[in-house]
């Protein structure tokens, strides 16, 4: 059950992570200092994110892991919201 559930999750995960990364190493020197410690906090709860999915799996559990579900779908919502504060620097 673990893996069934976490397969989604870390495919989501790195969907956001890997262009996240990319994009704050790659044009790192073209944005402010505001935008750029955002881009690291946004990496850093996407990489967090990516470590909660892949815990789901890594745990064998029958039931449901209610709260690491909902801490990844926390950590979308979140980067999502601050990507939009990002946007309007």
């Amino acid at each position: 059950m673990g893996w069934k559930l976490a397969t989604p999750l870390i495919g989501l995960s790195l969907l956001m992570a890997v262009p996240a990364v990319f994009g704050t190493v790659t044009w790192w020197s073209f944005y402010s200092v505001g935008y750029r410690v955002l881009s690291v906090v946004i990496c850093l709860i996407l990489t967090a994110q990516l470590a909660v999915a892949v815990s789901i799996g890594v745990r064998p559990n029958r039931d449901v892991p209610w709260t690491r579900v909902v801490l990844v779908i926390l950590g979308i919502l979140l980067t999502c919201g601050l990507a939009r504060i990002r946007h309007e620097l």
